[in-house]
């Protein structure tokens, strides 16, 4: 709010040639030179006939209803600053007095009055005043004159520009009353507004002679989600405009320090996360960043704020339709079959999650996802799983139906890749254990499932015999239980010290697996010797392995332990996690610093031991010590507080003295107040476990002590402004009570309203209530604007968005006083709109309605009739041309305005546009425009090839948009799935123009060599795309395929055909040397079936590293600088010539030799693994085999078909030389 507004300062200006802007910003205005002689145009002299003098109403009125900026009025401590909104004004002219269009003479002085309210001002006596405006004369060199009436003065003030602000400034300072501004601003902006050492805010200051206070603290309770940041306090104290100017000036550092941001928008429906795709977020601002944690289920968005925010709500907006499109079914399998559904697969074909249920008992499995593709997953999962057979394996039946034994195979197998080799030697086989969940509620079986596909269930049998074998082979007695050692202190110490032994002793710790289980079981495996240990070398090679944690045990003999004889049931009652004895006890504990481990049921069942600090342990067998001698929860005890703070300890409604009860779980009898007199104390008695109520009674006297600090404090508020300061439903005052902890009491026949609580809350309250009453002074005027009732509708805008957006804008409330049915409006024709606010606000909010009405009483209809073969061209692509008319007219910031243009399915070819008659016109001369234009053009083929439409389509048709706008023509191209050439249309100079761009620059291929490759012999002499890396890396030669890429790719990219009937090992003598070379004559390189020619089109791209290399990355002498830069280019273009000859020399080399390379060599190994060998880093192995053989090599990857033969192609010699380099490596 700016400073007149603040004391209701109006400013007619008479010059009309000066706008408010230049006032402000300090801008000389200049006569204004006449355009054809260029000297200054004085105004014509009025006539001097009888005319009656002009009166003030027939001055120019040149300040804008949009001079000062209007913003959202707040109010209290805390509020929030609004936003700077700079005011724009036309610079128009005004006519002569005697009507003509002579520009007026503009002077370099300017006129400016305004008007204090008496209540604003210092009380000085008339001489004091006289003498202030003598001394603003004299020292600012302007003219100050001065008119009092009954609540203000107004001033004159002449002179120039710049020393009539300076002289209002000095008066202003010296006749009103100095104020004090709070305002907030985002705590990490402070250091900003500070400055290096304090510079800043001394500059802001000192230039606007104001002192400003920035608060160290932050206002917790105001937290801004998406500035990630909470608020702090500045307050300015200085004269009213000072203020004003130094508080814009803090605001625009805030807008300069936030105008970045990072947001995060949260996937609180964990349901949606695995549905999460920013691949299908709505378009997002190109340069928006976005980031999505599939774990975290966080959104971040960074870059511009309002770009952010905007993005932030488009993320929204997904989320919630995805939560619509998702639905969820249940359908009951069992349980030995729900192993079948592969949940990987069902979510990769059909985008549909999988969720296991987790009791034993529940057969029902979830999916979720569309409901179309949920149902299909479903009949998919069943289909396939009709195609297995399964069988189940129960080893708790093993070695004497030992349970535990069979569990902790379980965990053994599932933690180790002991399973693997029968996995492998039988891959259409299937294992599915046991997990950790449904093993700790198995009390008799320990089922391993087996499943095969139907046609493949011999194999079920002989993977259940080697199982078998397998569990026989690790007894009991092949395993070590330790449990003298605690899981919840030791288990990293545990797992590093065994990590050093694991290969040998495998080991499982059972806590990794269960809650409260302490155990480790080490495990000796099979051996892979002849014959078997003995069970005693087995135990003594286990316990050597177990006292490696002889250090640990000893850690936890030298903690203080002390155990009590509990009775199991009163353990769990009060001791388990979540109950509130255990929680008052762990709290008591971590006062001091301590830390103590409560075991229950530890050594037995009806035991429970403590172990921890010495103190903490002493502390602890206090308090347990007390619980276990009386555990009842029927101890009683009785607290005495002072009867005035009963009501606020019980709170409302009971809430407070409810909370109580649930945090220390006990009953709180509080004696009615009828039965106390203010004096007397009262006895709350409270009954439940001892040391639950001891805590109790230690809260409620603090908080007694807390509640006794009661005052009362009185503020007078005139009866009128009651209802206002209460807020509708109560809602002001009930902010005020819950935010303090305070009474407040509005009296229906007193101006007297009574404050009451803690006397730090009722300090705050009765501030901010000030801070409101002074705001509810400031704005509460209020005027009535008659609107025509046919134009109320207008005013209001649909959903009430028009009459919300006055209401923000000014900072007013908006109110019709009847409705459009009204008698009373039905006979004047107008409904009376009410608007409260200031004088200023009501007075800018009116003239905008007044606006409104007459834009909605010039609104007009046209209509135009257009061929439909001219509406595309109107429309443009994707509306652009249209937007681009409704723009051009001023129809941005119309409202109600429209252009409606028939389908063009529509049997109409009538055009209807809607608003006001200026805008009306000139869209429909825009539209005529373009028809005139249209009915000119003609329609041109264009000869381009269909794999290059692509290139002129552009991403997101990006490209054909910007053809079409910058030379005015429709660019039709076929879709994929159509034929046709690409057609352009407009006028004949627009197509050359756009025709010559699409060749010349779009299209035109840009390459310096071509060679043409026998698609034959593609994939021999690129060496399935490793020579074209060489040539990039050593050469600098960049080689690309054109139109034929794909068809490049897609040969390179070929299955290699193995004939593994000769190639893999055929008997066990084979399979046991590890490697096996087959080579054989193949005939030449050439795939007969493969026609045509890939173009390879080779351009020589250096890398620049002159500013990398050079120490400084500049020449030593710039005169040297032309003759240094001309050596270079005839350096360079030597380099270009001698590379480019050299790549050609390599291809067309490959491409002779591709009918020598008549042999085929095939590697077989047992260890695939070993491959990487053959590579080498970064391929480097393998390019030095190539290189030096001249051959083609294959090395397959992991999830080849044949993956562990490597494939040579070339002449003998080249193969046997490179079978040699690649079993080297293998070896």
């Amino acid at each position: 709010m700016s400073l007149n507004e603040d004391l209701g300062i109006h400013t007619p200006l008479l010059d009309s040639a000066t706008s408010l802007n230049d006032l402000i910003a300090g801008v000389e205005k200049k006569p204004v030179a006449n355009k054809e002689n260029k000297t200054p145009t004085p105004s014509p002299t009025p006539s001097r006939s009888n005319k009656p003098l002009p009166s003030l109403k027939d001055l120019p009125s040149l300040v804008s209803k949009d001079t000062f900026a209007n913003t959202k009025v707040e109010w209290g401590p805390n509020m929030k600053p609004a936003p700077f909104v700079s005011a724009k004004h036309g610079s128009g002219s005004s006519k002569g007095s005697n009507g003509s269009n002579a520009t007026r003479m503009k002077s370099r002085n300017i006129q400016e009055t305004f008007t204090l309210d008496l209540q604003s001002q210092l009380a000085i006596s008339k001489p004091e005043l006289s003498k202030i405006m003598l001394s603003v004369k004299q020292n600012f060199n302007v003219s100050v004159e001065s008119t009092l009436s009954k609540n203000s003065r107004t001033f004159l003030i002449s002179g120039v520009a710049e020393n009539v602000r300076s002289a209002k400034r000095e008066l202003v300072k010296k006749l009103t009353k100095p104020i004090t501004a709070t305002f907030v601003v985002p705590t990490k902006c402070k250091a900003a507004i500070i400055g290096a050492a304090g510079k800043t805010i001394r500059e802001i200051s000192s230039k606007f002679d104001v002192r400003i206070d920035v608060s160290r603290e932050e206002n917790q309770d105001f937290y801004d989600e998406d500035l990630d940041d909470t608020t702090s306090d500045v307050t300015l104290f200085g004269d009213f405009e000072s203020v004003n100017l130094a508080k814009q000036r803090i605001l625009d550092i805030v807008k300069e320090e936030t105008k970045h941001a990072v947001m995060t928008v949260k996937v609180d429906n964990e349901s949606l996360l695995p549905f999460v795709d920013p691949e299908n977020f709505p378009d997002l601002a190109a340069d928006v960043q976005c980031r999505y944690h599939a774990t975290s289920g966080d959104i971040v968005l960074s870059g511009l704020r309002e770009e952010v925010q905007d993005a932030k709500t488009k993320v929204q907006k997904y989320l919630e339709k995805l939560a619509l499109d998702l639905t969820e079914q249940k359908v009951k399998i069992p349980t030995k079959f729900q192993f079948l559904i592969d949940a990987a697969e069902l979510k990769e074909k059909f985008n549909v999650t999988v969720t296991f249920p987790t009791e034993n008992d529940d057969e029902f499995v979830t999916f979720a996802g569309e409901e179309d593709k949920v149902k299909d997953a479903i009949a998919y999962a069943r289909s396939s799983s009709k195609q297995f057979s399964v069988d189940t394996l129960d080893i708790a039946k093993s070695h004497s139906k030992n349970l535990d034994h069979a569990k902790n195979l379980i965990l053994y197998f599932t933690k180790y890749p002991v399973l693997q080799s029968l996995q492998k030697s039988h891959p259409n086989i299937k294992l599915c254990l046991p997990t950790p969940a449904e093993l700790s509620k198995s009390e008799k079986e320990v089922n391993i499932k087996i499943s095969a596909r139907t046609e493949e269930s011999g194999d079920l049998k002989t993977v259940r015999k080697e199982l078998i074998g397998l569990v026989n082979a690790i007894t009991p007695a092949d395993t070590l239980t330790i449990t003298d050692l605690d899981y919840e202190l030791f288990h990293k110490s545990i797992f590093h010290t065994l990590s050093t032994t694991e290969p040998d002793v495998p080991f499982v710790q059972l806590g990794d697996y269960f809650l409260n289980r302490d155990e480790v079981v080490l495990y000796a495996p099979s051996s892979t010797d002849d014959f078997k240990p003995s069970p005693e070398e087995i135990k003594e090679n286990l316990e050597k392995v177990s006292s490696n944690l002889d250090p640990l045990r000893a850690k936890l003999q030298s903690m203080d332990t002390k155990v009590f004889d509990f009775a199991a049931e009163n353990q769990d009652s009060l001791f388990s996690d979540g109950k509130v004895t255990y929680i008052l006890l762990s709290k008591a504990i971590a006062s001091g610093n301590d830390h103590m481990q409560i075991k229950l049921h530890t050594p037995t069942a009806d035991q429970m031991t403590i172990r921890g600090d010495a103190n903490a342990v002493k502390h602890g067998s206090k308090i347990i010590g007390e619980i276990i001698e009386n555990p009842s929860n029927e101890s009683k005890a009785t607290i005495e507080v002072p009867s005035n703070v009963i009501s606020r300890l019980i709170g409302n409604k009971g809430s407070h003295v409810q909370q109580l009860r649930e945090r220390f779980d006990c009953q709180i009898d509080i004696p009615s107040s009828n039965d106390n007199d203010e004096k007397t104390p009262v006895e709350i008695t409270l009954t439940g476990q001892q040391f639950n109520i001891s805590c109790a009674k230690k809260e409620i006297a603090a908080d007694a002590k807390k509640l006794a600090d009661t005052i009362t404090k009185e503020l007078l508020v005139p009866i009128k402004l009651h209802r206002s300061m209460i807020g509708p439903n109560n809602v002001y005052r009930n902010k005020l009570q819950e935010k303090y902890g305070v009474s407040i009491y509005f009296p229906r026949d007193s101006e007297v309203v009574t404050i009451r609580g803690p006397s730090r809350g009722v300090k705050q309250a009765y501030e901010e209530l000030s801070s409101l009453l002074d705001f509810e002074r400031e704005n509460g005027h209020k005027v009535q604007v008659p609107v025509p009732a046919e134009h109320v509708p207008r005013i209001i805008g649909k959903n009430g968005d028009n009459i919300n957006d006055l209401r923000a804008e000014f900072g007013v409330e908006l109110d019709f006083l009847r409705k459009a049915g009204d008698e009373k409006a039905n006979d004047t024709g107008a409904i009376d709109l009410e608007i409260t606010g200031t004088r200023t606000a009501i007075k800018e909010a009116a003239a905008r309605v007044e606006q409104i009405i007459a834009e909605v009483s010039d609104f007009t209809t046209a209509t135009l009739d257009v061929d439909h073969e001219y509406l595309r061209a109107i429309i443009g692509t994707r509306g652009v041309t249209l937007r681009d008319i409704i723009s051009k007219s001023g129809g941005d910031e119309i409202r109600g305005k429209s252009v409606d243009i028939p389908n063009a399915n529509s049997e109409s070819n009538t055009i209807t546009v809607q608003g006001p008659k200026d805008f009306v016109d000139k869209v429909i001369s825009a539209i005529k425009k373009i028809v005139e234009v249209a009915e000119k053009s003609e329609t041109k083929e264009l000869d381009i090839p269909k794999d290059r439409h692509g290139a002129l389509v552009g991403p997101s048709g990006s490209i054909r948009r910007n053809l079409e706008s910058e030379f005015n023509v429709i660019i039709r191209i076929p879709n994929r799935d159509e034929e046709g050439p690409v057609t352009i249309t407009g006028l004949p100079e627009d197509i050359a123009k756009a025709e010559k761009e699409v060749f010349e620059k779009i299209l035109k291929d840009d390459f310096d060599v071509e060679i043409e490759v026998p698609a034959s012999v593609h994939e021999f002499v690129s060496e399935r795309g490793a020579i074209i890396q060489r040539l990039r890396l050593d050469e600098f030669v960049n080689v690309k395929h054109g139109n034929t890429s794909r068809r490049a790719q897609q040969i390179n990219r070929r299955q290699t055909a193995i004939p593994t009937e000769r190639v893999l090992p055929a008997n066990d003598e084979e399979k046991s040397k590890n490697i096996k070379v087959v080579v054989e004559e193949v005939g030449a390189a050439q795939d007969e079936s493969l026609e045509g020619i890939i173009s390879w089109r080779l351009t020589y791209e250096p890398i620049d590293l002159t500013g990398i290399l050079d120490d400084d990355g500049t020449n030593d002498e710039s005169g040297k600088e032309k003759k240094n830069n001309a050596e270079s280019e005839s350096k360079n273009s030597a380099k270009k010539a001698a590379a480019l000859e050299k790549a050609s020399a390599i291809i067309t080399d490959r491409i002779s030799k591709a009918a020598e390379a008549t042999y085929a060599g095939y590697i077989w190994t047992s260890d695939p693994k070993k491959f990487n060998k053959v590579v080498g880093p970064g391929g480097s192995n393998l390019t030095r085999i190539r290189t030096a053989t001249g051959v083609i090599i294959n090395v397959p990857r992991k999830n080849d078909k044949v993956n562990d033969v490597v494939y040579i192609r070339g002449s003998k010699e080249g193969v046997e030389a490179a079978i040699e380099r690649v079993t080297k490596s293998l070896k």
